[in-house]
């Protein structure tokens, strides 16, 4: 009897070390092979060259309200074709002082990219008109840190 517990112990054990081991080698084999592909993939929306993206401005957030891609988007990530032609313009929503700053990654607005200051709610800025360039990489509003978002150019 004390050899059938025994070896019923060692094969329960031995089986149940073998569906792990047999698991783990099912796991995730597709994922190897598009490691490399992804590396550069970017979460966010892809923008039409000549489009206009306008926004909503809240001291906390901007919200996406044109293309229809950024709709209801809190901050959305824009990708842009380098070189191609685009307008942004954003919509006070709060009633709060504001404005929009297209920077590069040392903070500093890119081509004087930079609209007027609006504090009534409703009011719609001018547009910018820009070139999409690499050193694009955010939208921000001067007068709030947290109403900021990213810019791809790719």
């Amino acid at each position: 009897m004390v050899t059938n517990t025994t070896r019923r112990k060692f094969l329960t054990v031995t089986g149940g070390a073998a569906m792990v081991l047999l698991a783990g080698c099912l796991g995730d084999d597709d994922d190897d092979d598009d490691d490399d592909d992804d590396d550069d993939d970017v979460d966010g929306f892809e923008i039409e060259p000549g489009t206009t993206i306008v926004l909503d401005g809240y001291s906390s957030h901007w919200e996406g309200v044109e293309p229809t891609d950024i709709e209801g988007e809190e901050s959305p990530t824009l990708i842009l074709l380098e070189g191609e032609e685009y307008e942004m313009e954003w919509i006070n929503a709060d009633n709060v002082m504001h404005n929009l700053e297209i920077r590069d990654d040392g903070g500093q607005a890119v081509d004087n990219l930079v609209t007027e200051d609006i504090q009534d709610e409703g009011d719609r800025s001018d547009p910018l008109q820009f070139t999409a360039s690499t050193e694009m990489v955010e939208y921000i509003c001067a007068y709030h840190g947290a109403q900021r978002g990213d810019i791809v150019v790719e």
